[in-house]
Parts: C-alpha cells; structure tokens; sequence
C-alpha cells in the first residue's frame, strides 16, 4: 500500500502512542484522522499534525459506541471525501491488579472489557466500511503501556490482540482487507520508552506498507 495517499485513521489519539503514530503517518504523506475523547491531548495531537501536514483531521467521540463510531465516519466522508484506508487501532493498556488482591475482580473485568469493546468496535465498523467499498484495506492493531515499570496487563492485552487479529484476518482475507498486531515484547521492559515507540512505529509502518502481511502479531 502506498501510504502517501491513503486516509489513516487512528484511534486513541490523544494517548501517547496515538499521537505518535499520527505524527508518524502525516510525516509520510498520507491524510490522517485523528479520533478520541474530547481532551486536550487530542487538540495538542491535532496541532503537532498540523505542523507537519496539511491533510490533518479530528473528530472526537463521547463513547465507544456504534452510534459515535458511526457519527465519526460520516464525518470522515464529509470532509476528507473518501473512507479510510487503513485502521490504526491503538490502546494504552493499564496495569491490573494482583490476582491475590480480593476486591479488585471488577477494576480487572471493567479494564479488560474495555480494551476488548474499543478494539472490536473501531475494528468491526472499519472492516464493514472496506468490506461495501471493497477497499483492499489494512488494520492494525497497537498496543502500549503507559509504565513500563509495572507490565501487569501487557500478556492480557498482548493475547486479545493476537487472537483478533488471527481471528479477524483469516474472515477478512476473502475481501482483500489485511489485518497485524504490534505489541512490546516484555522482555525488553528495561529499554527506554523511546527505543519501544520507534519499533512499534516501525512495525506498524512496515504492516500497512507491506502487501503481503496480514494475521500475524510483531513484538516490539
């Protein structure tokens, strides 16, 4: 896929790694659509993006809806005039708590809910729209961690992706719509987060631009 005309659409992009992967995609050339909560996060993601192109766009959500997710692609076919053509589906993971921590059951399922419903929402509504235009698209799915001094929550958050993306990619290969993961590898906790954010940007980068990729999960 050549990135300098594809319309990227990034999730979480107010985050620190959807920020990042804006930057990254605008300084390639290609038309970026920015979507999260309404934060200040988003309007400061917004502006680096716009530093560096012009084909910058935001659209934030009150929820992870399919009503919101919907209001986003009319949205994105109002102003940018053609859907996205590749998904960036990134998610900052949280830690969980101790599986000997009694009261924490409800943090632990709300937590991981919440990472599934955001993946399998932005995921399936994307696929739907590539799927009608049959668009040989690509979504990626990307995980981070905000604090890499405690990865409890990374292997949860690293099994959810594999299995979707597997899972999503052998459904989605009959309509030329390609699907990969990206995630840190935990053995490499101690890097620096810099070092961890190149490789998930170059990964990421890779997946989109290589036609032949799909169903498979890096670690960064």
């Amino acid at each position: 896929m050549n990135i300098n005309r594809s319309v990227v659409l990034v999730t979480s992009a107010g985050s620190q790694l959807g920020s990042t992967m804006a930057c990254h995609f605008a300084s390639l050339g290609a038309t970026v659509v920015l979507c999260d909560k309404e934060t200040p996060q988003l309007s400061e993601t917004y502006q680096l993006c716009s530093d560096i192109s012009k084909d910058i766009y935001q659209f934030s959500i009150p929820d992870h809806s399919m009503n919101s997710i919907q209001a986003l692609f009319d949205f994105i076919d109002h102003q940018v005039q053609r859907s996205p053509d590749v998904l960036i589906n990134a998610i900052t993971v949280q830690a969980m708590p101790s599986i000997f921590d009694q009261s924490a059951s409800d943090v632990f399922t709300q937590r991981l809910s919440f990472m599934a419903a955001t993946l399998f929402t932005f995921g399936q509504a994307t696929a739907e729209r590539m799927r009608e235009e049959k668009k040989n698209g690509v979504i990626v799915n990307v995980i981070s961690h905000n604090d890499y001094q405690d990865l409890s929550g990374l292997d949860n958050a690293t099994s959810m992706v594999a299995g979707f993306t597997q899972s999503w990619a052998k459904q989605l290969t009959p309509f030329n719509i390609r699907v990969g993961g990206v995630v840190p590898a935990v053995e490499h906790d101690s890097m620096h987060w810099a070092e961890i954010q190149d490789e998930l940007i170059r990964n990421t980068e890779y997946i989109v631009s290589n036609d032949y990729f799909s169903g498979r999960v890096m670690a960064a």
